[in-house]
C-alpha cells in the first residue's frame, strides 16, 4: 500500500514539472482591431513627457510606435496630467490607459497587461531634515505627491495622511523648489529628472529605502478584454534588443541581466525538477530500507517480550499461593482478638453512658453562666460600637486612617478610612508588597530604608511621603506616625500607627514656594530667583556663561491702545516663545515690566546667536489678535573669573537698549497701523467718516496754498484724528441712542489717548499734538486743555471744521444724514464760536461749494 502511494506522489511531481516546462495560456482569438486610443500621463519622464515645443516623447512612445510596425494597428496617443487621464479613462474616453501602476482598487475596474517597467519609489526630502528613513518617519510631516498617483494610497494605509498633492510630476518638484514642500514621493525616473532640470538636486536627498517599488502596465477595463491579447502579443512582437535599443537611448542601458532572460530561467525551472525526482527517488530507497529493517527489529522484541511475560506469570503465580496461605493464618488471629475487644468495649458504653449525664447537667449550669455574660456583653459592645463610630468620624473629618503591620507575616489590617486614602477595599491584597505597590514608584526606595531604619532602632515612625492612589492613580500625599511593638524578648512583632490625607497642605506649601521664585502671570522665574540663580551658576565650570537681556518693543503703546489685558496676552506670548526657543536647562526669568533675562550656562556667542534666531523665527509666527511680537535682545559671555557679572549684566543691557533703538520704532510703526486697522474693524462707519474728514483737510490745505508736504501732514492727521477711539468701548462707539453723562465723558478721552499713542513714534510728535487739540473751540470751550483763538495750530482748527462738517452730512445710527444747507448754515452760525471764523468762511467757498 505505502509503494502505491509513493509511486501516485512521484507521478505527480513528474506531471507537474512537465506542466511548468510546457504549459502555455490559451486564449480565444482576439477580435480584428484596426484602431486603439490610448491615454497616459504627459509628465512622468522618461517613460512619457513633452520636449520644448511641447511634443510626447520616452520609452512608452518609442514601444507604441514599434507595436504600430510590429502590427499594424494605428495608435493614437493622447498624453495629459495624470488625474485627468485616469478619470478618462473611468468615463471610456480611451480604449487603453498606460503608466498605470497596480493596486487592488484598480483591479476591480480593470484588466492589467504584463508588466513593462518597475519604478522605485523613494521618499525625497531636503537635506537640512535629518531622519528620514522610511514611511513611519514622516509622521508629523505634509508630504507632497501627484494627483491620482500609488504612493498617496500606500502612504494612507500607513497613517500618513497629511498629504498635498499636485497635478503633475513637475508641479511637486516646482513646489520642492519654491520652498512650499520640503518632503515629496514620487517615482525615482522623473524626480531625478527635475530636480536636474530645475538645478536643485544638490538640495534633496533620498532614502535608501524605497516607499514601494512598483511596476508599470497598459490597462483596458473590464468588459473590453478583446484588446488585453491584441495588446500582449503586439508587444511581445518587439524583441529584446529593440526593447534594450530604447532603453539605451532614454537610460544609456545595454542590455538587461542575464538572469533575467527566458534561457535562463528554463535552465532554473529544468535543475530544480530534475533535482526533485532524484531526492525524490534517494528518499523513496532509504525509506523502504528503513521500513524492512525496523519491522524485523519489531518483530525479535516482540517474540523476546512475550517469553519475559510468560517466565513472569509462572513466577506470580508461586508468590500468590504462598501469600493466600500467610493471610488465611493472619485472618484466624484477628478473630481470636476481635471476641477479646469487644467484651471490654461493651464495658467502656457503660462508662460512657454515665459521664454523659454528668456533663448534661454541666451544660445546664454553662448556658445559664452564658446568657448572663452574653447579656453583659451586649451592653459593652453598644458602649463600644457608639465610640467606634465617633472615632470613623473624626477619622473622616480628619483624613486619618489606622493600621496595624504585623512585621513577621508581613501583613496588615487597617480602618475603612484608611482604605477610602489609599483607595483600595478589602479585596486588595494587604501585603507588604501590596503596601509598596500603593507608595509612588520615586518614593518606595526611600520609605523602604526608613522602615528598616525604624525597626532597627525601635524608634517612632513619624514620615511623609507620596502615594498613588488604587482606584483613580491620582498622586497623593500622606503623613504616617506610629510606633513599633516588641515582645518579651525584645524582638520587633507590629508596627501601630495612623495615616493622614495631607495632599492639600503639600500642595499649598508647594504653590507658595512656587510662587516665591514665579512670576504669576507668565510663569517664568522671578528677579528673585534669578539673583540667588546668577550666584549659583557664576562659577568656573559654567564658563562661558552667557547673559541675555531681552526688552518687548511697544508694550506700553499696546497697553494704552488695547488696554492691558491684551497687554499681558503679549507678555504670555513672549514667555511662551522664550520657553520654546530656548533649552531644557537655561534658566529665563521676568524681571518686571517688559523686561526678560536669560542665563546661559555653557554657551559661546556663537550659540547665542542660534538660540535668539530660533526665539525670533518663533516670534514672527505668534500673534495676540492681529499684534506681531517683537523683542530686542542684548547680551554679553563671561569667560573668565575675574569678571564682574554685574558689569556684564550692564553691558547686556546696554546692548539691549541700542537694538531698541532700531528695532522699537518699527515696531511701533506697525502698532499703529494694527490699530487703525483694528478700530475700522470694529466700527466701520468710523472708517469711512476718517476717510472722508482725511479727503476735506487735503482739500483745505490746497485751497489754503499749503506746500505739498504740510498738505501731506494734515491729509495723514485727518485719518489718524480719532486713533484715540481704539481704547473706547465698542458698545459706547455704536450706541444708536443718545449717550449719557458718563458715556460721553468717556468718549472725551480719545484725543489724549490718542495724543499718548501717536506720541511714541518716532517723527509723530506735532501729529500728536494736532490729534490732542482737535476738539478745542474758538471761544475756549472746548477740550482737553480748553485753549481758545490762534493758539490752537492751524492744523487741529481745519480738522474740527472737516470732522462736524461730515459728522452733519453722513448718516447716524440715531439720526439720518442733513442737507449740506443745514450743515453750511450751523458751520456759519458757530463761526468765530466753535470754528476759526477765516477758515469756515475759505470751507464754504472753496471746499464744498
Amino acid at each position: 500500500m505505502k509503494n502505491t502511494r509513493w509511486k501516485y506522489y512521484l507521478l505527480g511531481i513528474l506531471g507537474l514539472a512537465f506542466l511548468l516546462l510546457h504549459t502555455t495560456p490559451l486564449s480565444a482569438s482576439p477580435p480584428e482591431i484596426k484602431t486603439i486610443s490610448v491615454v497616459m500621463d504627459d509628465n512622468y519622464p522618461p517613460y512619457s513627457f513633452r520636449d520644448s515645443q511641447g511634443n510626447l516623447q520616452g520609452i512608452t512612445l518609442d514601444q507604441w510606435k514599434l507595436f504600430e510596425q510590429k502590427t499594424g494597428i494605428t495608435v493614437n496617443i493622447t498624453g495629459m496630467t495624470w488625474n485627468k487621464a485616469y478619470e478618462s479613462m473611468l468615463h471610456g474616453e480611451f480604449d487603453v490607459i498606460d503608466t498605470i501602476s497596480y493596486n487592488a482598487d484598480r483591479a476591480k475596474i480593470y484588466d492589467f497587461s504584463k508588466p513593462y517597467a518597475t519604478i522605485d519609489v523613494p521618499i525625497f526630502f531636503q537635506k537640512n531634515i535629518s531622519g528620514i528613513t522610511n514611511v513611519n518617519s514622516l509622521k508629523g510631516f505634509t508630504v507632497a505627491a501627484k494627483k491620482g498617483d500609488n504612493c498617496i494610497n500606500v502612504l494612507r494605509e500607513h497613517g500618513i495622511t497629511n498629504i498635498q498633492e499636485y497635478d503633475t510630476a513637475e508641479e511637486v518638484v516646482q513646489a520642492a523648489k519654491d520652498h512650499k514642500a520640503v518632503i515629496f514621493t514620487m517615482g525615482k525616473p522623473p524626480a531625478l529628472y527635475y530636480l536636474y532640470k530645475m538645478g536643485i538636486q544638490d538640495n534633496f536627498n533620498y532614502s535608501t529605502s524605497s516607499l514601494y517599488t512598483g511596476q508599470f502596465f497598459r490597462a483596458i477595463k473590464k468588459g473590453h478584454s478583446g484588446f488585453l491579447p491584441t495588446i500582449n502579443d503586439g508587444f511581445a512582437k518587439i524583441s529584446e534588443s529593440e526593447y534594450q535599443a530604447i532603453d539605451k537611448k532614454w537610460f544609456g542601458m545595454t542590455s538587461a541581466p542575464f538572469y533575467e532572460t527566458s534561457l535562463f530561467r528554463l535552465i532554473i525551472i529544468i535543475g530544480i525538477v530534475v533535482s526533485l525526482v532524484a531526492l525524490l527517488l534517494f528518499i523513496w530507497n532509504r525509506t523502504l530500507r528503513r521500513m524492512v529493517k525496523q519491522k524485523t527489529s519489531e518483530l525479535w522484541d516482540a517474540l523476546k517480550a512475550r517469553q519475559q511475560v510468560e517466565a513472569e506469570i509462572r513466577k506470580l503465580n508461586a508468590e500468590l499461593e504462598n501469600r493466600v496461605l500467610e493471610r488465611t493464618a493472619q485472618l484466624e488471629d484477628l478473630n481470636s482478638e476481635l471476641e477479646e475487644s469487644n467484651a471490654l468495649l461493651e464495658e467502656e458504653i457503660v462508662k460512657r453512658e454515665k459521664v454523659e449525664e454528668d456533663i448534661s447537667k454541666l451544660n445546664e449550669e454553662l448556658e445559664v453562666k452564658i446568657e448572663m455574660r452574653t447579656s453583659q456583653l451586649d451592653e459593652l459592645n453598644a458602649v463600644l460600637e457608639q465610640q467606634n463610630a465617633l472615632l470613623s468620624e473624626s477619622q473622616k473629618v480628619a483624613r486619618l486612617g489606622s493600621y496595624v503591620m504585623d512585621l513577621l507575616t508581613k501583613e496588615w489590617k487597617c480602618s475603612p478610612e484608611l482604605h477610602e486614602i489609599f483607595g483600595i477595599d478589602t479585596t486588595y491584597p494587604h501585603t507588604v508588597e501590596g503596601w509598596l505597590e500603593i507608595i509612588h514608584p520615586d518614593w518606595r526606595p526611600k520609605f523602604t530604608n526608613y522602615l528598616g531604619q525604624v525597626e532597627g532602632s525601635q524608634q517612632r515612625f513619624d514620615y511623609e511621603f507620596k502615594i498613588i492612589r488604587i482606584n483613580d492613580q491620582a498622586e497623593r500625599w500622606v503623613h504616617g506616625f506610629g510606633k513599633i511593638v516588641v515582645d518579651h524578648q525584645e524582638n520587633v512583632v507590629r508596627l501601630i500607627g495612623m495615616i493622614q490625607d495631607v495632599t492639600d497642605r503639600k500642595q499649598t506649601e508647594e504653590k507658595i514656594v512656587y510662587l516665591s521664585f514665579h512670576d504669576r502671570l507668565t510663569g517664568l522665574y522671578n528677579r528673585r530667583f534669578f539673583e540667588e540663580e546668577l550666584k549659583r551658576l557664576d562659577v568656573a565650570r559654567n564658563y562661558p556663561l552667557t547673559l541675555v537681556m531681552s526688552d518687548v518693543n511697544g508694550l506700553k503703546l499696546i497697553n494704552d491702545s488695547f488696554g492691558h489685558a491684551v497687554g499681558d496676552e503679549l507678555l504670555k506670548n513672549v514667555a511662551k516663545v522664550l520657553r520654546q526657543g530656548c533649552r531644557r536647562d537655561d534658566i529665563i526669568a521676568r524681571l518686571g515690566g517688559d523686561e526678560f533675562v536669560i542665563l546661559l550656562p555653557n554657551t559661546d556667542g556663537a550659540e547665542t546667536e542660534q538660540i535668539l534666531k530660533r526665539i525670533k523665527g518663533l516670534a514672527i509666527r505668534e500673534r495676540v489678535g492681529s499684534i506681531e511680537l517683537s523683542i530686542s535682545f542684548g547680551y554679553e559671555t563671561k569667560r573668565h573669573e575675574n569678571e564682574d557679572i554685574h558689569e556684564l549684566f550692564k553691558k547686556a543691557e546696554d546692548y539691549m537698549y541700542k537694538r531698541k533703538l532700531f528695532e522699537g520704532p518699527s515696531m511701533r510703526g506697525k502698532t499703529i497701523k494694527t490699530i487703525i486697522k483694528t478700530l475700522h474693524e470694529k466700527n466701520k462707519r468710523e472708517e469711512q467718516h476718517s476717510y472722508r474728514v482725511s479727503a476735506l483737510c487735503q482739500s483745505m490745505g490746497e485751497a489754503l496754498g499749503l506746500p505739498e508736504g504740510e498738505i501731506q501732514e494734515l491729509k495723514n492727521v485727518g485719518l489718524l484724528h480719532d486713533i484715540g477711539k481704539i481704547a473706547i468701548d465698542e458698545e459706547i462707539l455704536n450706541k444708536p441712542g443718545k449717550l449719557t453723562n458718563a458715556e460721553w465723558e468717556e468718549i472725551k478721552r480719545h484725543p489724549e489717548i490718542g495724543y499718548r499713542i501717536l506720541s511714541t513714534v518716532h517723527g509723530m510728535a506735532e501729529m500728536a499734538e494736532y490729534v490732542l487739540s482737535h476738539h478745542e473751540r474758538w471761544d475756549g470751550l472746548g477740550y482737553p486743555k480748553g485753549i481758545k483763538g490762534e493758539e490752537m495750530p492751524l492744523q487741529p482748527r481745519i480738522i474740527a471744521i472737516a470732522d462736524a462738517y461730515d459728522a452733519m452730512t453722513s448718516a447716524r445710527s440715531y439720526r439720518d444724514a442733513l442737507p449740506d444747507e443745514v450743515a453750511i448754515a450751523e458751520l456759519q452760525k458757530n463761526a468765530g464760536i466753535q470754528f476759526d471764523p477765516e477758515l469756515v468762511k475759505l470751507f464754504v467757498d472753496k471746499v464744498v461749494d
